[in-house]
């Protein structure tokens, strides 16, 4: 017996068929790119810095890792950590909606501590240059290759996902890099370490 098809069922096809249209399954795994689900990015809940806290003594751990005050973006140095602001490589808005909008306060707090994804870079650099923006929109005049692996290694230690012109420009990045290590020539001296500034400050009343 000859299956009949309804004339509604048909112009649906044809109109996928003409439009391009796929039907993905519903099982279908999600792309993927170095290890990262790639998705458009999703504020799933309200927005607020104070959900992602770090204490100031950080600050001294980044000295003490970088080997000096200077920033890593710009090669450039400074005489105090004064002059310089903590800076999240991976924004905390930009992982905010990358999937920590769903994530509980202890995970939160430990992204925003995390030395992996913190560095030293101007004010003016971070606040208004750089600010939330993602790898798509920013990228620094030095250290690009650095700057594109430890992007990659945040958002893979906190399952972040990453939408495909973040994937693309990554790649553009790493595609000449011979190394992703930090190279700021002439060699940096290591300064005064914030908590004595901080100390300094205390003992002046400032």
């Amino acid at each position: 017996m000859p299956v009949r098809v309804s004339a509604g069922i048909v112009s649906a096809a044809l109109s996928m068929l003409a439009t391009g249209a796929v039907v993905r399954p519903a099982d279908d795994p999600p792309r993927t790119w170095r290890g990262l689900v790639v998705a458009e990015e999703d504020r799933c809940s309200p927005y607020d810095g104070d959900l992602y806290p770090y204490p100031a003594s950080v600050e001294d751990e980044i000295v003490r890792r970088l080997g000096g005050i200077y920033s890593p973006y710009t090669c450039e140095t400074f005489e105090s950590a004064r002059e310089t602001d903590i800076e999240h490589v991976v924004a905390r808005s930009e992982a905010h909606d990358s999937g920590l909008c769903s994530a509980d306060a202890e995970t939160r707090r430990r992204f925003a501590s995390d030395l992996r994804n913190l560095t030293l870079a101007d004010p003016r650099l971070n606040r208004v240059e750089k600010s939330g923006k993602d790898a798509a929109e920013w990228s620094p005049p030095s250290n690009a290759c650095w700057f594109a692996r430890t992007v990659i290694d945040v958002r893979r230690a906190y399952d972040l996902t990453i939408d495909p012109r973040e994937a693309d420009a990554l790649d553009r990045l790493l595609a000449d890099c011979a190394s992703t290590a930090i190279a700021c020539e002439p060699p940096v001296p290591v300064a005064t370490l914030p908590f004595l500034d901080r100390a300094i400050d205390a003992l002046l009343g400032r």
